[in-house]
């Protein structure tokens, strides 16, 4: 009976990861129409460390313990939040939100190139390789580079598009970086404790808030006037809260009881969340082209992880 109550949990901890992450890219439109994109990156991002923080010390936990482990989480967060984040913001000025959710189910697909490029002792399987071609495929589909021509509305479009796969790229580099800098083996052949995974993603999210801080001039946080409104507070607080804070915190959770191959299997969730959100409430219309790309993306994400380890997929 305890099995099938920690299973029933489980369940409704990853449907509602899903939900949190899938609704992100409607937060994101949402939070655009009272602030700029650097201050939708630095809001969510702020609040997000806020929130794992408090839970973090309210438990307890070990916090990083060497130099090298704080440069080891700044160096992630910058690749695994700044960059992504600011770029889904920008990207959401241009393009439907559902879009941006398809685009952000291709990280584990990223993961493999980028690994295969840097982790020269793990050369990428036959059906990865597979996987990889198809998802490419399914991504031309979606972003329909064909569709720009000679529209300066349409290019811009392409280059918000581009833009959440160059941030699903960061997001590869990121896990790249915690597999050598971060993991349980790397840490203990230094002699140091292993980083706790809540306080760590605490910590990288701590960096990014400030590192967005100190480069919001430029990206014109502190410049752009706040319109206020209802909605975009409410949108801010449920993405800085909800979908970056505790949404980390029930990856980790789902992670350690799971196992990351089956917790990583939210990224079949996100999109279709995100598509059905961006429908209901922001009357997005996907072309039948996107839709037919955006389920060859996923057939490419299945073929890949289907002898390979799961990847943890944050939007």
């Amino acid at each position: 009976m305890t099995g099938n109550r920690r299973a029933a949990g489980d369940n409704a901890m990853f449907v509602v990861l899903g939900i949190l992450w899938g609704a992100s890219f409607l937060l994101i439109k949402y939070g655009l129409r009272g602030l700029s994109p650097a201050q939708v990156g630095l809001g969510r991002l702020g609040i997000g460390a806020a929130t794992l923080s408090l839970v973090a010390l309210r438990q307890g936990r070990r916090w990083a313990a060497t130099i090298r482990q704080h440069l080891s989480l700044l160096a992630v967060g910058v690749f695994m939040f700044v960059i992504p984040v600011n770029l889904y913001s920008w990207a959401g000025q241009y393009i439907p939100s559902a879009v941006s959710s398809i685009l952000n189910a291709t990280t584990p697909i990223m993961t493999v190139v980028v690994s295969a490029v840097f982790l020269r002792n793990s050369p990428p399987t036959s059906r990865q390789v597979l996987g990889v071609l198809i998802g490419a495929g399914g991504i031309l589909l979606v972003v329909r580079p064909w569709s720009a021509a000679g529209e300066l509305e349409g290019r811009i479009g392409v280059l918000a598009m581009l833009a959440c796969l160059g941030a699903t790229a960061s997001y590869a580099v990121a896990y790249v970086l915690m597999a050598g800098l971060l993991s349980a083996p790397a840490q203990e052949s230094r002699g140091a404790p292993a980083v706790d995974p809540v306080t760590g993603t605490a910590e990288e999210l701590i960096w990014a808030a400030a590192v967005c801080a100190a480069i919001s001039g430029p990206l014109g946080a502190w410049g752009s006037p706040v319109v206020w409104r209802a909605d975009m507070v409410i949108a801010m607080v449920v993405l800085g809260v909800f979908s970056t804070g505790l949404g980390y915190l029930l990856n980790t959770r789902l992670t350690e009881s799971m196992g990351s191959v089956k917790a990583s299997q939210v990224t079949y969730v996100t999109p279709i969340v995100g598509v059905l959100l961006g429908w209901a409430l922001l009357g997005e219309a996907l072309g039948a082209v996107q839709i037919v790309g955006g389920c060859v993306v996923l057939i490419g994400i299945w073929i890949t992880r289907s002898r390979a380890r799961g990847v943890e997929v944050r939007p």
